[in-house]
């Protein structure tokens, strides 16, 4: 008990160090589940009926792994929280490779960099969760598969 307790305050002051936010969590849905070779998620509840998800890689990690390993855990994500609280972090990543890219091309619009904000360097992260679709998922290894790793269903209703 007293090991969760840490693992839950460890994890409290790495989102507040990163990403800039106090937040308190009140409940742990899954600990430190596997969503690839070297990264893990940790889904906890927090108190005004949120859910993120916090993943953490040894290795680099890009908002698309993100996304992907999103879908295989079988979540959906209503928000990616950029890194201490820059709201222009995805985007300026994307207008940048963008550029790198093709250097003399003027972008008209977000579609024109929608992609290469996907390769914005993301890790840890800390994804504000729409839905989880009944159960959420794991990767093993051995069968490079995802299975489930506990029942659980929630969804956000809309405002």
């Amino acid at each position: 008990m007293n090991d969760q307790i840490y693992d839950d305050t460890v994890i409290e002051r790495s989102i507040e160090a990163a990403f800039g936010l106090k937040l308190n969590i009140s409940e742990v849905i899954v600990r430190d589940i596997s969503t690839g070779y070297t990264a893990t998620a940790t889904l906890f509840k927090t108190s005004p009926n949120n859910v993120f998800a916090f993943i953490r890689s040894q290795g680099t990690m890009l908002l698309a792994d993100v996304q992907k390993m999103l879908r295989g855990m079988n979540v959906e994500a209503e928000e990616f929280v950029p890194p201490h609280g820059d709201a222009d972090y995805f985007k300026r990543i994307g207008i940048q490779k963008f550029k790198e890219m093709f250097p003399g091309k003027h972008i008209m619009g977000d579609e024109d960099t929608r992609y290469y904000q996907t390769l914005a360097p993301y890790n840890p992260a800390l994804v504000r969760i729409s839905r989880v679709k009944g159960d959420v998922r794991s990767f093993h290894f051995e069968s490079k598969s995802w299975r489930k790793a506990k029942d659980y269903a929630f969804s956000k209703i809309p405002l």
